[in-house]
């Protein structure tokens, strides 16, 4: 038994064991969760399709087409990127297990005592100009090119092992935040009044339009602290640090710019942001040690 699952890698393991635990905490608040059923059948799903790609993925190497292989190779490193919206979405449907209301008064109450004033709604309109709306939400969206583009970069390269090691190191971050956002249930800067409205409105020019769109199609509310999107993007940014040369130059202003827009944008408090950074740092340098530790486990 201690070799019937050898061909699972660490990040199999470590995102089977995020979706069982997920499966348990819904199982505990099944009564608490507005239609838990779908959400614990997805998750169960979600776990026999992974085994299944990871089984497939480590029989095929001889056995079919290079087609065949080369899909059930790609489904297999990219299922957690390929999952990452659908977990975060998830945690906003289960927050209610512990507490059963919106803890943002007390981050509000934070952020006055730190200001005197509400920064995330506030900093969108002390300046509010077209070069600095489009700059700033550029910055935001460039979140999601960096998940996308630096494992990508390595995937292209061959480089499987910097690969795999990079959507760990994402994953474990990432992971991390969304069994925060499951257990403490704060919307963000979006619970300040007028700020929801702002976030959806088609003003200026293409990357405010972008961001108004996607947070129009999306109902969730939740996931603020810390905030996944400082944590992830500062993840990134030492990972190209370490891996590679020009692109860190790049990545680091862009994030210290994300970091301000998560404010500005009116989508985070500011305490959202410093946990961000401190829990990203954290979480980045405990996922590269158990990486090393375990990795041929």
């Amino acid at each position: 038994m201690k070799n019937a699952f050898q061909f699972l890698n660490l990040s199999d393991k470590f995102t089977l064991v995020y979706m069982i635990l997920n499966i348990v905490y819904i199982s505990f608040g099944y009564n608490r969760i507005q239609e838990p059923l779908p959400i614990l059948l997805i998750f169960i799903s979600l776990c026999v399709v992974l085994v299944y790609l990871s089984f497939q993925d480590h029989e095929l190497k001889d056995k079919e087409s290079r087609f065949v292989k080369r899909l059930v190779r790609f489904l297999h490193l990219w299922f957690n990127p390929i999952m990452f919206a659908y977990f975060f979405e998830a945690t906003s449907k289960v927050n209610h297990v512990i507490f059963y209301s919106f803890l943002d008064p007390i981050f509000q109450r934070w952020d006055f005592r730190i200001f005197g004033y509400q920064p995330a709604m506030q900093w969108g309109k002390m300046w509010d100009t077209y070069l600095i709306q489009e700059v700033l939400h550029f910055s935001y969206f460039a979140y999601y090119l960096m998940i996308l583009c630096v494992p990508l970069y390595f995937y292209m390269k061959k480089d499987e092992e910097i690969f795999k090691r990079i959507i760990f190191n994402i994953s474990f971050v990432f992971f991390g935040c969304y069994f925060i956002y499951m257990f403490l249930p704060v919307a963000g800067g979006r619970a300040l009044e007028g700020a929801f409205d702002l976030t959806i409105q088609y003003r200026y020019g293409l990357f405010t339009h972008i961001m108004a769109l996607i947070y129009r199609s999306t109902t969730h509310m939740g996931g603020a602290f810390p905030s996944s999107h400082v944590a992830i993007a500062l993840t990134i940014s030492m990972i190209s640090a370490k891996f590679m040369k020009v692109l860190p130059f790049i990545l680091f202003p862009i994030t210290f710019l994300l970091a301000i827009a998560t404010v500005y944008c009116h989508y985070h408090y500011f305490v959202d942001v410093l946990s961000g950074v401190i829990y990203g740092v954290l979480m980045y340098c405990l996922s590269e040690n158990i990486y090393k530790k375990v990795k041929n486990i």
